[in-house]
């Protein structure tokens, strides 16, 4: 499956060795290091995020000129730890567009919220994959037609669908590119809640009010989920890490609402003014697309966004979707 995925996928070793790849890329039959296939040289460039991922031990997203292939990418590398210690790392490249500097701003922000949600959701991941290896333990030391059999595979299955779910959710949300369909927005945000629950810490109270009986809006799918995530990891990240979280829909003369309130620690007044505003962020890291990206998203659909946060209070985002006449 991964061959035949558009990017580069890269599993390297701690000193940049590729290890795997999932293109067919020219590589030399001796030991081969990511830095000469991609840049075409002898050691990294300055700022390769590989390098800083391994020794800030932390995700690391960048824009990089890859010489070698005479390409642009969005770069996105993951440290692998065992026993608190980098033993590999995983490398995404996605190539950018250079004709269009908004399909970049999208591309990266898109990738961005990926790597967030990746991030957020590694923990339960892993803590489900452990349990299904732990569970396909027992199952071995069982012996045959033994009633405790069925029910054991019966977890495991329970947990892989779980896994399956989460990977299809991530696989589809960077799917922009598919043409509007009816939606309801409550249904939307129902299919995204077993993401939105995993995402909270458990200090963190969620609220939700969801209006089933609403109108139906004509939407890009992948655009409205990304919408209702990048508000509630805003809220997540204002809570910091124990608070609470109300998401409603309710419906209004000729619009459904989206609305998220948060106890968290509020925005500044002078800041306020600019949070639309392209690249604008109050984040060590982030590419201050986000909420500039969820603003373009609406009104060009003929929607609008609200938004109101008294500090150390919280804040209340409102998005105004049109619904279909």
């Amino acid at each position: 499956m991964w061959s035949y995925l558009p990017e580069y996928i890269f599993l390297l070793a701690p000193d940049l060795r590729i290890l795997w790849h999932n293109h067919t890329l020219t590589l030399p039959e001796e030991t081969a290091y990511c830095y000469e296939i991609i840049h075409g040289r002898q050691d990294p460039p300055a700022g390769c995020p590989a390098v800083r991922a391994l020794e800030e031990e932390r995700p690391v997203k960048a824009f990089m000129r890859a010489e070698g292939l005479d390409k642009d990418f969005y770069v996105s590398v993951v440290p692998i730890k065992k026993e608190d210690e980098v033993v590999a790392l995983w490398h995404l490249a996605v190539e950018i567009p250079r004709d269009s500097s908004l399909e970049k701003d999208l591309l990266y922000h898109t990738y961005e919220i990926i790597g967030q949600l990746a991030a957020g959701l590694s923990h339960d991941i892993k803590n489900m994959l452990t349990a299904a290896l732990g569970e396909l333990q027992i199952l071995s030391l069982l012996a045959r037609d033994k009633p405790q059999l069925q029910r054991r595979y019966q977890k495991l299955t329970e947990i892989l669908n779980k896994i399956s779910f989460f990977a299809q959710k991530l696989c589809g949300l960077g799917n922009t590119r598919k043409e509007k369909e009816l939606l309801n927005l409550s249904q939307v945000l129902k299919d995204l809640l077993p993401i939105i629950r995993a995402l909270c810490p458990a200090h963190v109270k969620l609220k939700l009010e969801i209006e089933p009986a609403i109108g139906m809006i004509q939407f890009n799918r992948a655009m409205v989920e990304q919408i209702v995530l990048n508000i509630f990891l805003n809220a997540l990240q204002a809570v910091q890490g124990k608070g609470k979280i109300s998401i409603k829909t309710r419906q209004e003369e000729g619009f459904v609402v989206l609305t998220v309130e948060d106890d968290g620690v509020g925005i500044q007044s002078e800041v306020i003014k600019k949070i639309f505003d392209p690249y604008f962020t109050t984040k060590e890291e982030g590419s201050g697309l986000g909420l500039s990206m969820v603003k373009r998203f609406v009104e060009e659909a003929g929607g609008k966004i609200k938004v109101s946060s008294q500090e150390g209070v919280g804040s209340r985002f409102e998005v105004w979707f049109p619904t279909v006449k």
